[in-house]
């Protein structure tokens, strides 16, 4: 993935693992197949807050998780490709769909215990917290500036709580 996803093909793979080209379509019918594989193996799992430690904590663990796939080097490379692919190929977008749904699930938890805390208004939009919150780390990342450090995500995460404190 270094040379991005034009530069993974099935020769570049069996130069890189040493493994025989037929080895590698016994278990994978197209280049397609392997970035597939590839980019889903290293997307990052978003672990569900524990509702019983509130809304704040769970903004907090929601970004540092963020943080640290951002920070992963695989996962890191792997993001331009993943946005890059999955507007032309039908399997890249199906993939980023079924990570979307397990990240919606976290964000989905988050924004329960925000409403249920008066910090979100009833019937809160999931996408949109999720850009408010994840948006600014990731655009940070793709243009390489601000750098995503540890102290970038909590100043995110602070202006995010300021920004839904809890309702009078």
């Amino acid at each position: 993935m270094e040379g991005g996803p034009s530069a993974v093909t099935i020769d570049a793979i069996v130069a890189r693992s040493g493994v025989a080209k037929s080895t590698i379509y016994r278990h994978w019918e197209s280049r397609d197949e392997v970035l597939v594989d590839a980019i889903e193996s290293c997307a990052p799992t978003l672990v569900k807050p524990d509702p019983a430690l509130g809304f704040e904590h769970a903004v907090r663990t929601v970004v540092d998780q963020a943080y640290a796939a951002l920070n992963d080097p695989e996962w890191a490379r792997v993001i331009p490709a993943l946005l890059l692919l999955k507007a032309h190929q039908t399997e890249i977008a199906d993939l980023e769909e079924r990570i979307g749904r397990h990240q919606d699930e976290t964000l989905s938890a988050m924004v329960a215990l925000g409403i249920a805390e008066g910090r979100l208004p009833d019937g809160a939009d999931v996408q949109e917290i999720a850009a408010q919150l994840i948006g600014p780390l990731v655009f940070a990342h793709l243009k390489g500036r601000p750098r995503v450090t540890k102290a970038y995500a909590g100043r995110v995460a602070d202006s995010f709580l300021r920004a839904n404190a809890a309702q009078s």
